[in-house]
């Protein structure tokens, strides 16, 4: 990109000369595309990927925002799917096969470990999960294993992989390697440009920002491996909407603004948990004595709004959780509103012991950083009298 990001995230996809005047490019919505004759029929349905087809396939909305997808992580081609969970799948089920077999980071996002436990078993592949260490992907990388996928940062415990460790051994093997990028999006870290073969990000959290859309991006400079998994995507009937693809540019427009205030927020939080001395544990990125610190710094120019911390166990857990009036109880992270979840493990893998203490994660929204200090002091209070 030329231009500051900032500039550029706002103006992308502006093209007033093309639609009348408007600032915002208008949403193209269509199951049926009619063409002018044989010959531009037969010419679509060679490239149907690329150019106007079936409404299924791609509209104008879908293709432009794909182009964006691209542009922003410098890529050659992209694939937008209906949410960050089927930009995983489809892509797993596009470059796997019978006898196959995939490493997968045991950080993971749940349902993730889920469909490479109980889905891909289906179809005869197995699943391997490791921990973040190059000794223990040594010791189950085998001639079977054709795929490498690492969450970096996981969105749980916030465990980092050391990137360039694990493509040394991937392109010995000659192994495929992905990476989950939704934690640092696109403004944090481009794995495409450290050597990772393809990224993908739910654009559900951040990206859009509102906690009101799903959409996910598989971005790539391969060719074919792109053909393989729009195919899928095809054929499995996974259709993006056009107002997704609308709603997902609106987001991008503010995403640094946003993403600046999470982190801005996300520190004062951070430290006045750290004065709390009911608070056990806390798992945050910026803070030096973390354990993946250096690492995170190394490949990630920005941290979020995701902290995740434990209590001591004295009380009933919703003498807590149910005092908060700001912080609501819910899944997801990357909108406006500031969110809490009571977690039981933070990999997959395993499940937390409960018997000392209550795990939870927050994500700091965009409201006043002195309100939300407020709601979480007087839920500490009423939890310890």
């Amino acid at each position: 990109m030329g231009k500051k990001i900032r500039t550029e995230t706002i103006h992308y996809g502006v093209d007033p000369d093309v639609h009348y005047g408007s600032i915002n490019d208008p949403i193209y919505k269509n199951s049926t595309l009619v063409f002018q004759n044989y010959k531009s029929f037969l010419n679509a349905k060679k490239d149907r990927f690329n150019v106007p087809y079936y409404g299924r396939i791609s509209t104008y909305t879908t293709r432009r925002f794909g182009q964006l997808g691209s542009k922003l992580y410098n890529a050659k081609k992209s694939v937008v799917t209906s949410s960050g969970l089927s930009a995983i799948t489809i892509t797993f089920l596009a470059l796997l096969k019978k006898d196959d077999e995939i490493l997968i980071s045991e950080n993971c996002y749940e349902p993730v470990y889920n469909f490479a436990t109980y889905e891909l078993k289906k179809f005869g592949i197995k699943s391997h999960f490791f921990s973040n260490n190059r000794k223990n992907i040594d010791k189950i990388i085998n001639n079977k294993t054709k795929i490498l996928y690492i969450e970096s940062p996981g969105s749980l415990n916030y465990e980092v992989s050391d990137i360039k460790e694990i493509l040394k051994l991937c392109k010995k093997k000659k192994i495929i390697t992905i990476m989950d990028n939704t934690w640092s999006t696109f403004l944090g870290c481009n794995p495409l440009e450290i050597g990772v073969e393809i990224v993908i990000e739910s654009l559900t959290k951040y990206f859009s920002g509102h906690s009101d859309n799903f959409l996910g991006l598989v971005v790539l400079n391969s060719n074919e491996l792109a053909r393989k998994i729009k195919t899928t995507s095809v054929r499995l009937g996974d259709y993006v909407s056009p107002e997704s693809c609308f709603h997902a540019t609106k987001g991008l427009k503010t995403l640094k603004l946003r993403i600046e205030k999470h982190i801005e927020s996300a520190d004062k939080i951070f430290n006045y948990l750290k004065s709390k001395k009911i608070v056990k544990k806390i798992l945050y990125l910026p803070d030096q004595k973390n354990k993946f610190h250096e690492l995170w710094k190394k490949y990630h120019k920005q941290s979020n709004g995701l902290i995740t911390f434990s209590i001591h166990k004295k009380k009933n857990i919703e003498l807590f959780v149910d005092k908060l009036k700001i912080f609501k109880i819910g899944f997801s992270w990357g909108g406006y509103e500031s969110l809490i979840i009571p977690i039981s493990n933070l990999k997959p893998t395993k499940k937390l012991s409960k018997k000392s203490e209550y795990w939870f994660r927050i994500h700091v929204g965009l409201e006043s950083c002195s309100d939300l200090i407020n709601d979480l002091e007087k839920a500490f209070k009423n939890y310890e009298k």
